[in-house]
C-alpha cells in the first residue's frame, strides 16, 4: 500500500521539460534553446530560454534559463552577431515573469 501510494506522489509531484526549439549563433558554437516546463493538473505550464554550447546534449538543469515566465507565448530568438540575442515574444507575457535576466556571460539579452 505504501509503495503505490509513494508511486501516485512521485508521479504527481513529477515536470518534464519539452524542447520547443533551438537557434544557432553565427559561429555555431552556441544556440538559444526554447522550452516547455510541464507538470501536473495544478502546477501551470512555464515557458523558458536558455543558452547552451552545442558541444554537448542540452539539459535545463545545467543550462539555466536567462528567461522564464508562467503560461504560454511563442519566443523568438535571433542572433545579432555571436555575442547577442534578441528576443521577442508573441502574443506577450499574461502571468509574469519567472526570470528576465540582461546577459548571459558575455552575451548581452536585447527584448523587443
Amino acid at each position: 500500500m505504501v509503495g503505490l501510494i509513494w508511486f501516485a506522489l512521485e508521479g504527481f509531484a513529477s515536470c518534464r521539460n519539452v524542447v520547443l526549439s533551438s537557434t544557432r549563433s553565427p559561429d555555431g558554437t552556441r544556440a538559444v534553446f526554447v522550452f516547455r516546463q510541464e507538470c501536473n493538473a495544478t502546477v501551470p505550464d512555464s515557458t523558458y530560454a536558455s543558452i547552451a554550447p552545442m558541444d554537448r546534449t542540452f539539459s535545463p538543469d545545467r543550462n539555466h534559463a536567462f528567461l522564464g515566465f508562467a503560461g504560454h507565448a511563442e519566443i523568438l530568438p535571433s542572433w545579432r552577431g555571436s555575442n547577442v540575442v534578441e528576443i521577442a515574444m508573441m502574443p506577450g507575457i499574461e502571468g509574469g515573469f519567472i526570470r528576465h535576466d540582461e546577459k548571459v556571460g558575455s552575451i548581452r539579452i536585447d527584448y523587443k
